[in-house]
């Protein structure tokens, strides 16, 4: 084997334009496929940083009456989950939120959670200074424990070891510091703090009702499975409807699911992960054949070698054994190559990626992107070094020893144009699925989210509970505000409210004053948000019809409400809704209806608009959303508006700031990066398959220059040889266009949920694409065409 290592090294450093071409192509290939499974690896393959990650399972909820699934449960409802379940030896409450350090240095806006004392021992997260939280940090009233970061305590703190026990100030309270734990990746779990969940007990007593927003997360008992547990909270669903008959769970259709932790990690990443990888294949097929054309040509000028190892007494098996050892070298060493490429791939990912495409992950190579890439390479050997070490050690010996013969080309013709046909077909799928892509992703960047972005500045203020418990209190610190930046020169109008689009919000059942509901039908599900006046004009939502919110509905007024376009269709299909009292639970209100407003998206904007109820009266979250319109750059505001803070409290600060254009720009991000990934293989794929048929036919064209010297001297013209060129280059890239558009139809099906108002069989696309390509592919044969035309007759006669 050794000999063989040697032998063919020297055989590629004897041809070093051959070498590098072939190593470039595949390391090109190798990386970009490496890089992709990094990413597929860290979010299928191995998306938890956790032991036994697969026996980790989410519990959600759901209420079909309400249109509710996956709803996230209550504590109430956890704590009996943890009281009634046998399936699980660990389950765990955790909850996101915004936390303020005071009391060192400037107000700081951090990442918090709160967690329940079993959440980090389930999931193996160990403390590196200190312990973790204990059941009695559990107990309201007790629960003034924190835990901090790594991350944040070398950062703020300086990597004091002495912190432990000492008490820091968040949100204007004391918390004693319990420990500090190493750094946390999953989305669930990561955050800059962590405190203990509580409520205070009447909150939470068997059968209470409260807010849905607890994630909770169990670990499978060993020899449990997710079926048996997902029938253990069918009998829990069914308990809890006998033992609560006043919430009324049976009509609403109350049930439990239990799903996999590690595949609601990957949510809606699966999709264009999985298409990446099959672009990353198709780019992969495609330079195995470029090599292996390239090994086939290389064979034919070996063939006087070859013949004279097989005179002397070679074995065929010998000589196929050296010619893949000689690809598996190229292999190797493009495998090395490749995995700087997959580094600096990642590299530039880390830098200019978007930040949340894989939540709490990042790709990174480990053992198994290294075992896929040593495993890829030696495929890829196998793969194009195989057709080429049977068509070189098959030679007639007679033939190959003969100097001036020609040899037969057929079979060897055939798999080189089968190998353009492939690499043509390839390309067109890709270029289809990503001319798909890119129209869908045109159509998506110009569909309207309801509002004008322009010159709108966002900011996110918390405020403390126990600064501000009353919501008078927080009324009038929103009023304040509102009041100071309206004054602020460069700014045009400025509002607030509870949560801006594309950043969650509250949602439940609203009940019509004086509309019963048949308690058959399935209940709507409408956003409430606490809007000032100011907002609807600030974001430039249009007036329908009545009015806005004013400054006259203040907090001693009836409250008012004015409701989207979205809410009139689905709750007052027959009736005029202005004048009208609905009731909404989140802020427990009864409220007026004064004016129908334009609807607007919520979620994203590939989703429909969203039910949506602006009110005028309370502040049920503690948190206020600012929104500034200005009258040219809004960022030129950001200064001033946390002077503006500042002045009216100076332990708030201004946090989570960003211009609206942003916001809508972070929402497609992710779709944003996928498209110019796939254009980016579409690219290569197309140009190795120019590459492929120009190498090809400028192989063959070499081949008949004396058939095309004897045609020109008996008076054949400079197009008629042009033709003969062309028409032989034609055929496997018409099979190539053929097979490609039969495959692009059938990968539309995958296509089809990834596309906005885009047909997956989009004749513009199709037809555009295919014709583009047969342009490339012309642009490459005409090179040899015209190399043919220039063979000098007299020359190829007198060489005779």
């Amino acid at each position: 084997m050794l000999q063989d290592i040697r032998l063919a090294a020297r055989q590629l450093l004897k041809s070093p334009g051959f070498s590098i071409v072939a190593v470039l192509t595949l390391a090109i290939a190798i990386g970009a496929n490496t890089a992709i499974f990094s990413a597929v690896d860290a979010v299928l393959l191995h998306p938890l940083p956790y032991p036994e990650p697969d026996r980790l399972m989410t519990v959600t909820e759901n209420l079909p009456h309400y249109s509710l699934r996956g709803l996230q449960p209550s504590f109430s409802e956890f704590l009996e989950y943890r009281r009634m379940a046998a399936c699980f030896s660990a389950i765990a409450a955790v909850t996101g939120g915004d936390a303020t350090l005071t009391g060192e240095g400037q107000p700081e806006d951090v990442d918090a959670k709160r967690v329940s004392s079993a959440a980090f021992p389930m999931v193996g997260i160990t403390s590196v200074l200190g312990g973790l939280f204990t059941t009695e940090d559990e107990q309201y009233g007790k629960d003034h424990v924190v835990i901090l970061s790594e991350g944040l305590w070398r950062r703020r703190y300086g990597g004091d070891r002495a912190i432990i026990g000492k008490n820091i100030r968040i949100n204007r309270e004391s918390y004693r510091v319990a420990g500090v734990i190493q750094r946390v990746l999953d989305s669930h779990f990561k955050a800059d703090l962590w405190m203990p969940i509580t409520f205070p007990p009447a909150d939470v007593a068997p059968g209470s009702s409260g807010p849905h927003y607890i994630s909770v997360i169990g670990r499978l008992k060993p020899g449990i499975t997710i079926e048996q547990a997902r029938d253990e909270f069918r009998r829990i669903a069914a308990r809890m409807v006998e033992l609560y008959p006043n919430q009324d769970k049976k009509n609403l259709g109350f049930s439990i699911d239990v799903n996999s932790l590690a595949e609601e990690e990957a949510g809606d990443l699966r999709k264009p992960l999985w298409l990446l990888i099959g672009a990353v294949g198709a780019m992969m097929l495609i330079a195995c054949a470029n090599v292996s054309n390239l090994l086939l040509a290389r064979g034919m000028m070996r063939r006087k070698e070859i013949g004279v190892r097989l005179a002397l007494g070679a074995a065929r098996s010998r000589l196929v054994r050296q010619l893949l050892t000689e690809s598996l070298l190229l292999a190797v060493i493009a495998n090395v190559l490749g995995l700087l490429v997959t580094l600096y791939g990642l590299h530039l990912y880390a830098q200019f990626g978007p930040r949340d495409l894989i939540p709490g992950l990042q790709p990174a190579i480990n053992v198994w992107v290294m075992v896929f890439s040593f495993f890829l390479s030696f495929a890829a050997s196998v793969v194009f070094g195989v057709a080429p070490a049977i068509q070189t050690s098959g030679i007639d010996v007679n033939d190959a020893l003969k100097e001036s013969s020609r040899g037969s080309t057929g079979g060897r013709r055939l798999v080189r144009e089968s190998m353009v046909a492939v690499e043509v077909a390839a390309s067109l799928v890709l270029l289809i699925g990503a001319g798909l892509l890119v129209r869908s992703f045109i159509r998506l960047e110009s569909a309207s989210p309801g509002f004008r972005s322009e010159n709108v500045l966002v900011a996110l203020i918390s405020l403390p509970i126990t600064d501000y418990p009353l919501l008078s209190q927080r009324v009038a610190f929103k009023g304040a505000l509102l009041e100071r930046v309206r004054a602020l020169p460069g700014v045009r109008s400025a509002g607030a409210i509870d949560f801006i689009p594309f950043s969650g919000g509250a949602g439940s059942h609203i009940e019509i004053v004086g509309h019963p509901q048949n308690s058959n039908e399935p209940t709507q599900v409408a956003y409430q948000t606490a809007s000032s006046p100011g907002y609807l004009e600030s974001m430039g939502i249009p007036l329908l019809r009545g009015r806005l919110i004013s400054s006259s509905d203040d907090l001693g007024a009836l409250p008012v409400c004015d409701i989207d376009e979205t809410v009139a269709r689905k709750f007052f299909t027959n009736s005029d809704p202005i004048g009208m009292q609905v009731v909404l639970p989140i802020p427990k209100i009864t409220c007026t209806i004064v004016g129908l407003v334009s609807a607007t998206k919520s979620r994203d904007l590939s989703s429909a608009p969203t039910p949506k109820i602006y009110y005028s009266s309370g502040m049920p979250f503690p948190q206020i959303s600012l929104v500034v319109k200005a009258v040219r750059d809004p960022l030129a505001l950001v200064s001033a508006v946390r002077h503006d803070v500042a002045a009216l409290d100076s332990n708030l600060s201004l946090s989570s700031v960003m211009t609206m254009e942003q916001v809508l720009a972070e929402s497609l991000a992710r779709q944003r990066f996928s498209i110019q990934l796939m254009l980016v293989f579409a690219a290569i794929a197309t140009l190795l398959a120019g590459i492929g048929i120009y190498g090809v036919l400028a192989y063959l064209v070499g081949q008949r220059r004396r058939e095309f010297g004897i045609r020109m001297a008996l008076g054949a013209r400079a197009s008629d040889v042009v033709g003969l060129v062309l028409r032989q280059g034609s055929l496997p890239v018409g099979i190539g266009l053929v097979c490609g558009i039969s495959g692009a139809f059938a990968m539309t099906w995958y296509l089809k949920s990834l596309l906005y108002e885009v047909s997956t069989t989009d004749p513009l696309v199709f037809s555009s694409i295919s014709v583009g390509l047969l342009l490339v592919a012309l642009l490459a044969m005409s090179v040899p065409a015209h190399r043919a035309t220039r063979v000098d007759p007299l020359e190829v006669l007198r060489d005779e």
